[in-house]
């Protein structure tokens, strides 16, 4: 008996806790309702919700937030790309004591990405602390503007069978080989190669690895005769090593694309500099569009056949 009323007490002490430790403070879905933002379609470029542009488009975000009970101390523009968690940032300081609690702005930008990016207004208190964004996010949707070609393998040479596909288009993501090779010569934009290096001291063999048009002059894989194999004069830039967060990150439009290839001299009809895994090499179609060729990686099949791993972003 007993022990029956301890364990009543001990219900009892147990539900007064609950109640005296109940919070009394406000519920996370009921906060920030002092903020409202309004955008406002003040012009053709101007967002309000969703708008589908084309790469290179400018959009402008005109916008009104109001505060009710505390005064705003600096404006955040808040831009997230894709269904990723990648955020960027940019705080304005409000200056003007009479826009403490309502200011109207706007927010002007070129869209250069690709896919869907977002884009939230809000405004920061004194301590910088989020004061509410009116629950409100809109979206700009740039069409596509380039061919993205993941993971396309290219094999060394092999002088013997000549069946390795060593030779690539650009436009029809595909290798081929020597044997048939010159059926599909116009639309073949480069073919790879390597040299062997022997340390004189050592004896140890290392190679480097490279890509060149079939107009090269001279061929510098003599061993495959492209001499009357239809000539298609693609020209490229020489390597870029360390490109892998560009290619990723930075080359995101056709734009884009342009914009870095520019920055670049692309007049090779062959490259020399050693191709290493992140390296990039910008390009330029007879037709007259950009591209970037990433090397993912340097490597061999479960045949011990060495190939490259690339990936390739083209202006449509």
């Amino acid at each position: 008996m007993k022990s029956k009323n301890i364990l009543i007490g001990c219900l009892f002490t147990v539900a007064i806790g609950l109640t005296s430790c109940k919070k009394d403070s406000e519920n996370i879905f009921n906060m920030f309702t002092d903020v409202s933002v309004t955008y406002n379609a003040l012009s053709p470029l101007s967002v309000t919700d969703y708008k589908l542009v084309n790469d290179g488009d400018m959009i402008n975000i005109d916008y009104t937030i109001t505060s009710a009970n505390e005064d705003m101390y600096s404006i955040t523009f808040e831009r997230s790309v894709g269904s990723s968690s990648t955020q960027t940032r940019t705080s304005t300081a409000i200056t003007n004591e009479g826009q403490r609690r309502q200011i109207t702005g706007q927010f002007s930008l070129k869209m250069q990405r690709d896919g869907k990016t977002s884009f939230r207004v809000y405004p920061l208190n004194k301590l910088g602390y989020f004061m509410g964004d009116g629950g409100k996010t809109i979206t700009v949707e740039v069409s596509p503007s380039y061919i993205h070609t993941v993971n396309r393998r290219v094999y060394f040479p092999d002088t013997t069978t000549r069946v390795a596909p060593s030779f690539y288009s650009i436009k029809r993501s595909e290798s081929f080989s020597y044997s048939n090779g010159q059926a599909n010569a116009a639309d073949i934009d480069f073919g790879l190669y390597r040299r062997m290096n022997v340390n004189p001291t050592t004896g140890a063999i290392t190679y480097t690895y490279n890509i060149y048009a079939l107009d090269a002059n001279p061929n510098p894989l003599t061993v495959y005769d492209v001499s009357t194999w239809v000539k298609r004069p693609t020209k490229f830039s020489a390597p870029v090593t360390g490109g892998t967060n560009v290619y990723r990150n930075t080359i995101g439009s056709s734009s884009i694309i342009e914009e870095e290839a520019k920055k670049r001299t692309i007049n090779l009809t062959q490259t020399t500099t050693n191709f290493v895994a992140g390296s990039i090499v910008y390009f330029l179609t007879p037709e007259g569009k950009y591209g970037v060729l990433h090397i993912n990686s340097i490597t061999k099949d479960l045949d011990g056949k060495p190939y490259i791993d690339i990936s390739i972003k083209t202006q449509k």
